[in-house]
């Protein structure tokens, strides 16, 4: 999937829990750009350390919030290029597609804002990129909703992010 990948100047994510640095160097062992680093499971510190790793040899993490509060640990302990936010809360894994234009605009202008979770549609889409989003990350619609992936992914290619 890396070759293939980078055959076509995508970026590679590894979309672990990473917890050790092992964790990172394993991943830009195996081709990935960048790994995700989810505030919720890791200290202030843990999560300091983790950043400075992954930039030291040359990834650029996408940092994972959920809440105000997340998003503030994620700002105050590093200065994160990308941060994705969960439209999916993971303790009790409900959604709301209020989460992201909730927490956007709490972001830097320069840090790109990736929503993250709940979007079913091309209007979900085109919601989250009103909101801010540069970028989303669409898993679960594509494995279980009705139809075929492929279309879907079509009609959210369409909105300009």
């Amino acid at each position: 999937a890396s070759a293939a990948a980078h055959n076509h100047s995508v970026a590679v994510l590894e979309k672990d829990f990473v917890v050790d640095e092992y964790q990172i160097y394993q991943a830009r062992a195996a081709g990935a750009d960048t790994v995700l680093l989810i505030i919720a499971i890791l200290d202030p510190v843990q999560y300091s350390d983790l950043y400075d790793v992954a930039t030291d040899i040359g990834m650029e993490p996408l940092v994972e919030v959920f809440d105000a509060a997340e998003l503030d640990v994620a700002l105050t302990n590093a200065e994160p290029r990308i941060v994705g936010i969960n439209n999916r809360n993971l303790k009790t894994l409900t959604t709301s597609l209020e989460v992201f234009p909730a927490l956007a605009k709490r972001i830097p202008d320069d840090v790109v804002k990736v929503a993250e979770s709940g979007m079913r549609s091309a209007n979900d889409v085109k919601r989250m990129a009103d909101a801010g989003a540069k970028a989303v990350l669409v898993g679960e619609s594509l494995m279980t909703g009705d139809g075929d992936p492929s279309e879907l992914i079509s009609q959210m290619a369409t909105i300009s992010v």
